[in-house]
């Protein structure tokens, strides 16, 4: 993870060399190869971005716009950007932002992870070695100390309550869940009579609000007034602990002077010291732990110290858990931005079919109107020809509902829709996105052929996302033969069972194949072989097979054209 401490000079210099090094590598292509894409700055943005950080990767950005323009745009060596460009070049910007930010947040929650263990593991074994030698001093002091026996129970309390506090950070996985347990530890195993956590709230009363209590003595806790500011009523332990991140004990609660606005309140409900122990973080606190006891005088250093340090375990706690949770929060967030950008992929996509959907749809539109027509001149003539105006009718009901299966077809694969496991026939899929494709495939000059296994198993997935992959694949093949002009354009769609608990799809052209570099990289994401291309496709389709249990590739065929084949898991081998 160097990385992260490299210097802000080096890592706007690897942005810089990242740069320099692919238009390097782009000239030299492009004197082997006439098209290169650019698509190959998108690798110096990423690269950039993951090892320093969003200004680094957005610098790279710039640099790549400029390069590409100045070295690889016509006219060459220019700066002069015409109208037309502005959108393309606005789009890699955008990118390149987009990738920034993701790979700062992924840095930062790097960082931020290997920065809590770093501490994680120094604090427990600092405190492991405290414990050690605490634990040696006080076998030391029971050998030589017949007496003094209530000082040390109080310890063993307090040591009981520090145990049960490390359990419980330990065992609980919710924030509220933890401080519940740990104040009924304190009750517990300690005998304290009421513990309670207060958080300080930055409203402009600065508020301590409670937030999990246990203990007898409970009552003391309702409609209390309690804040961190310097009115009076911030003025007592619970306020000074917060506001000066040091613990506060009250031993007498009857006449300690700062108890006054709570001391009758306190007594009503047996409460006769008190110990508040702040919740630190970065040396300000943001809340308090307090414990009370029905005994005056209950609170000496060595078992304040011992609470102290129970508070500190609790507060690193919070911490790691608030972390883990900010953690699920931004992976939920990321995943969200993953399924978008599947559907947009969807979209563009069926951007492609446009012509040839159009065409399915004006078919069944237009031979609606024709027998609407028909209709009306059956019903004009003198008698009216019922017969021929019905036949007539019952086509109109038949282009119809034609038209509307064209239409749900195209609905079904755009659908938004949350991921959802269902119990799915390929075969049926298959025919499905064969049907929606066959229009574009024949205006293509292209022929799609299909081989499926009788009696498929059955498969556990999501339908929408399984269409996409196959929608996917389809028109990948469709493009590898745009300019096959020497054989048939042929796409041949392959289902069968290898065993039980698995089933395989192949998805076989007869196009322009697979090149070293392309077969090496094909399903890395913004690799792309077109023009037009984003390079998402093949990635985000094999996410999704991945995601079902199964796995997709791709082999040159012993002819000429490229195979995609993929695997998933059958309902029983799920």
């Amino acid at each position: 993870m160097r990385r992260h401490r490299a210097g802000l000079v080096i890592r706007y210099a690897v942005a810089a060399v990242c740069v320099f090094g692919t238009l390097m590598l782009t000239g030299r292509l492009r004197e082997t190869f006439r098209e290169t894409p650019n698509a190959l700055f998108f690798c110096a943005i990423i690269l950039s971005g993951w090892y320093g950080g969003f200004g680094p990767g957005i610098l790279a950005s710039l640099l790549s716009i400029l390069a590409i323009k100045y070295y690889l745009t016509p006219p060459v060596h220019s700066l002069a950007f015409a109208v037309g460009e502005t959108p393309r070049f606005g789009i890699v910007f955008m990118a390149g932002v987009f990738i920034s930010w993701l790979c700062e947040r992924q840095r930062r929650d790097e960082a931020g992870l290997m920065q809590a263990r770093d501490e994680l593991e120094g604090k427990v074994q600092a405190r492991t070695t405290a414990l050690t030698t605490a634990n040696e001093s006080l076998t030391a002091e029971i050998a030589e100390r017949t007496g003094a026996e209530l000082e040390l129970q109080r310890l063993n309390r307090a040591w009981r309550v520090r145990n049960a506090c490390n359990q419980a950070v330990n065992r609980c996985s919710e924030e509220m869940d933890l401080l519940e347990q740990v104040c009924s530890a304190v009750v517990e195993e300690g005998s304290y009579r009421l513990a309670w956590v207060g958080y300080a709230e930055n409203d402009a009363a600065k508020s301590v609000r409670p937030v999990a209590q246990a203990g007898a003595g409970q009552g003391y806790l309702h409609n209390l007034v309690a804040t961190w500011g310097e009115d009076p009523h911030g003025l007592g332990p619970t306020g000074t602990a917060i506001r000066t991140a040091q613990p506060v004990v009250c031993n007498r609660v009857s006449a300690d002077p700062i108890f006054a606005p709570w001391r009758a309140r306190a007594e009503e409900y047996g409460l006769r010291s008190s110990a508040a122990l702040p919740l630190t973080t970065d040396g300000r606190a943001i809340g308090a732990f307090l414990v009370y006891s029905d005994e005056a005088e209950a609170f000496d250093e060595k078992e304040t110290d011992l609470l102290l340090q129970a508070a500190n375990d609790l507060m690193h706690g919070i911490a790691l858990l608030r972390s883990k949770t900010e953690r699920q929060s931004a992976e939920e967030t990321l995943k969200k931005t993953e399924e978008e950008l599947a559907r947009v992929a969807r979209v563009t996509a069926m951007g492609e079919l446009t012509a040839s959907i159009a065409h399915e749809v004006n078919q069944p539109l237009a031979a609606v109107v024709t027998n609407g027509n028909a209709s009306l001149r059956w019903l004009a003539n003198d008698p009216p020809n019922f017969d021929e105006a019905r036949q007539a009718l019952r086509n109109i009901v038949r282009d119809g509902n034609r038209a509307s299966d064209v239409i749900a077809r195209i609905r079904a694969v755009l659908r938004k829709s949350e991921p959802a496991a269902r119990r799915l026939d390929l075969n049926e899929i298959i025919r499905e996105i064969v049907a929606l494709t066959q229009g574009e495939a024949e205006r293509r000059g292209a022929s799609l052929r299909t081989d499926l296994a009788v009696n498929l198993p059955a498969v556990m997935g999501d339908r929408v996302r399984l269409q996409q992959v196959l929608l996917n694949l389809v028109i990948n093949a469709l493009d590898a033969m745009n300019n096959v002009m020497d054989r048939p354009r042929v796409i041949g769609i392959h289902t069968e069972s290898p065993d039980p608990k698995s089933i395989l799809i192949a998805v076989k052209d007869s196009g322009v194949g697979l090149g070293p570099e392309a077969g090496s990289r094909l399903f890395d994401a913004f690799y792309t072989t077109k023009p037009e291309g984003l390079g998402m496709g093949l990635s985000i389709s094999r996410s999704i097979v991945e995601e079902h249990g199964g796995r997709l590739w791709a082999a040159p065929n012993e002819g000429p054209g490229a195979t995609f084949q993929f695997t998933l898991p059958t309902e029983d081998g799920a």
